[in-house]
């Protein structure tokens, strides 16, 4: 497996995640709701900011990042990016388990939802996780040890 080792996002990553956050996203996301490119910048401008972002790195390049917040009662991963380019590989699966070693180790529950258009409901089926709701967009997925 190769080196990943995260950072910590920064402004200078700003346009860096809303690029890949295009080319990773837009295809469920205009499947399910239809593609405005003002409302989806806004909206990542005002729902993720790069400081909210852990940024994934193979030999001091970006490959990926992820928000994952931390709740009263739950972790919950807001978004994981991965870039197309190295999808597949196995990074998605070792970042996600050391997600679920965080939660695992605080005894909470690791939540997250799952746009119904996208295909990786079977990745985090594959993990553990395990649908406990659905509405017309989205499947909500959970996982506890």
């Amino acid at each position: 497996m190769v080196n990943l080792k995260l950072r910590n996002g920064n402004q200078y990553d700003k346009e860096w995640l809303y690029n890949l956050y295009c080319r990773t996203m837009k295809p469920s996301i205009e499947a399910t709701w239809g593609w405005n490119e003002k409302f989806q910048a806004d909206g990542f401008s005002s729902n993720l900011a790069p400081s909210m972002f852990r940024i994934i790195t193979i030999d001091e390049q970006n490959i990926g990042g992820f928000c994952l917040k931390e709740k009263n009662d739950h972790f919950y991963l807001e978004i994981i990016l991965i870039d197309p380019k190295h999808q597949k590989k196995g990074i998605g699966k070792s970042v996600m388990n050391n997600m679920m070693s965080i939660a695992k180790n605080k005894n909470l529950p690791l939540k997250l939802s799952v746009i119904k258009k996208n295909i990786v409901k079977g990745f985090y089926e594959k993990l553990g996780f395990f649908q406990y709701d659905e509405d017309e967009n989205f499947y909500r997925m959970k996982w506890h040890a």
